[in-house]
C-alpha cells in the first residue's frame, strides 16, 4: 500500500469535516423527504374531501332536476286533462 504524503492529523480532519458534511446534506434531505411526504398526504386529503363534495352536489343537481321535470310532466298532465 502506497504512503500517504500528508500528515494522518491532516488526513482526519478532512474525513471528519466530509463525513459531517455529508450527515448534514444527509438529514436534510431526509427532513425535505418529510415534508413532501405530509404535504403529498395533506393535498390526497384535500382532493378526496372536495371529491366528495363535488359528487354530492352533482347528486343533489340530479335529483332536483328529476325532481322539476316531474313537476313539469304532472303540470303537463294536469293541463291536457282540464282540457
Amino acid at each position: 500500500m502506497q504512503e500517504l504524503k500528508s500528515p494522518a492529523s491532516r488526513l482526519v480532519r478532512l474525513f471528519k469535516k466530509g463525513r459531517d458534511n455529508w450527515r448534514e446534506k444527509a438529514i436534510e434531505r431526509k427532513q425535505k423527504i418529510r415534508g413532501l411526504e405530509i404535504k403529498i398526504r395533506d393535498l390526497s386529503e384535500s382532493r378526496e374531501n372536495w371529491k366528495k363534495r363535488a359528487l354530492a352536489a352533482e347528486l343533489q343537481i340530479k335529483q332536483q332536476n328529476k325532481g322539476v321535470s316531474i313537476q313539469e310532466k304532472k303540470k303537463k298532465l294536469e293541463t291536457k286533462k282540464q282540457t
